[in-house]
């Protein structure tokens, strides 16, 4: 049995568009075309078989909903969380040895306070969640 299917090129912008609107069946007996809904030619009797439909081809373009997302690991996010959570620690330690205005000095001293705060209480955070998922999975 062979098969050929009805394909509709479009292209919106710089993007081709790939679309099988539908398949048919092509008789062996009489040679004649029908919808891949029918299961017996009309104008000879003989028994179709149902087509297996084919894989869309798009000329090696994956469309955006297939492609694989790449993941982060926990490492690399535990990375990105120290790094975020030591540069303003950072920035306060420069600030408070270059400047000479005492609230600006109190405003650093009070930043880095927060800040290491913040940064025990996220590790905390981190260690707390790792064990629940890791007692979770064992």
């Amino acid at each position: 049995m062979a098969l050929s299917a009805v394909c509709i090129d479009t292209q919106i912008g710089n993007r081709m568009f790939h679309k099988e609107v539908f398949l048919m069946i092509t008789c062996m007996k009489c040679g004649a075309q029908h919808p891949d809904n029918y299961t017996q030619c009309p104008n000879c009797g003989n028994l179709l078989q149902q087509p297996i439909p084919a894989q869309p081809t798009y000329n090696g373009y994956i469309p955006p909903a297939y492609q694989e997302a790449p993941t982060t690991s926990v490492g690399a996010w535990f990375g990105w969380y120290l790094l975020c959570a030591f540069l303003p620690i950072i920035g306060a330690i420069i600030l408070l040895n270059v400047s000479k205005d005492p609230s600006v000095k109190n405003f650093a001293k009070l930043n880095i306070i927060l800040s290491i705060i913040g940064l025990v209480v996220g590790i905390l955070m981190f260690m707390l969640i790792f064990s629940m998922i890791r007692s979770y999975i064992m």
